[in-house]
């Protein structure tokens, strides 16, 4: 019972519900507008011809240009020619004010659709996704 009720403290504590911080604070703070993507690129890796996958390896250079410290989610999708995702992946990272970092991940995508991949986008989201 004891950790239920501490982990109801832990809750309504981090999100400023139980302090009234409900406020356009919050909102701010998952804007990603201040967030810009500088670079990103693509490669694939590893095949795995057993289960018929390749490793794919991408990266992002991304900067923090608000004066707020925020945790970045960095949405990496491998494009078909239509733009639709034949692969996805995401990372985060906390990124202080006005810092640029790199975003290095690595995912996994069918073999067979590699070749259909002509594009790559990044999507980003700030906060919790």
């Amino acid at each position: 019972m004891r950790g239920r009720v501490a982990w109801i403290l832990f809750f309504f504590l981090t999100t400023g519900i139980a302090l009234g911080e409900r406020s356009s604070t919050v909102a701010f703070d998952r804007d990603a507008s201040a967030i810009e993507v500088l670079k990103h690129a693509w490669h694939p890796d590893t095949v795995w011809e057993r289960i018929g996958k390749t490793k794919f390896v991408w990266s992002a250079t991304v900067r923090n240009n608000s004066e707020i410290r925020k945790r970045v989610f960095v949405y990496y999708d491998l494009l078909d020619a239509r733009g639709v995702p034949l692969a996805r992946n995401v990372a985060n990272r906390f990124i202080d004010a006005h810092q640029t970092v790199d975003v290095t991940s690595d995912s996994y995508i069918m073999s067979d659709d590699l070749p259909g991949v002509k594009s790559s986008r990044v999507t980003i989201r700030v906060g919790f996704p």
